[in-house]
Formats: C-alpha cells, structure tokens, sequence
C-alpha cells in the first residue's frame, strides 16, 4: 500500500505541473488564436467581395450583350413589318389589277 501511495505521489505532482502548463498556454495562446482567427476572416470576406465582383462585371457585359442583341431583333422587326405592309399594298394592287381584267 505504501508503494502505491509514493507512486501516486510522485506522478501527482507531474500531472499538476502538465495541466498548469496547459491552461496557461492556453490562457496566453488566447488573444494569437483570435487575431489569426480574425485575419482568417478578413481573407475569406476579401475572397468573397473578389467573387462578386467578377460575377457582376461577367453580369453587366451580358447584360450589354443582351441589350445590344434587343435592339438588333426590334430594327428587325421593323424592318420585317415594313416589308409586309409594302407586300400587302402591292397584293392588294393585283387584286385590284385581277379584278378589272375579268
């Protein structure tokens, strides 16, 4: 029982002196943890604002894109509703035309 009690002794005043070490480096590590851990945070949102600014740059130029292509099909359009009104007025001439011949 003795040999157990020397034992425990002895390796008692180890632990103590291993958990004391922990908690301070703990303790002190703290304030580094958190300012690396804050670095860390920077770096994503920059990360992120760098994203979304290369997705709405893309976004613009095929927003541009998109718009310039509208106006390409309305003159388009325009122009194919112009040429059926002169197709319709020269149908409507040979009608006329088909008409008086009979």
């Amino acid at each position: 029982m003795e040999w157990i009690t020397e034992v425990l002794k002895e390796h008692f005043g180890s632990f103590i002196g291993m958990v004391l070490s922990g908690l301070a480096g703990w303790f002190f590590g703290r304030p580094k943890q958190q300012m690396e851990l804050q670095t860390s945070e920077l770096d994503n949102v920059d990360k992120a604002v760098k994203i979304y600014r290369e997705m709405i740059e893309d976004l613009g130029s095929k927003y541009a894109k998109a718009i310039e292509e509208l106006k390409h099909a309305n003159q388009r359009i325009k122009d194919l509703e112009a040429s059926v009104e002169e197709l319709l007025t020269e149908l409507k001439k040979y009608k006329q035309l088909n008409g008086k011949a009979k």
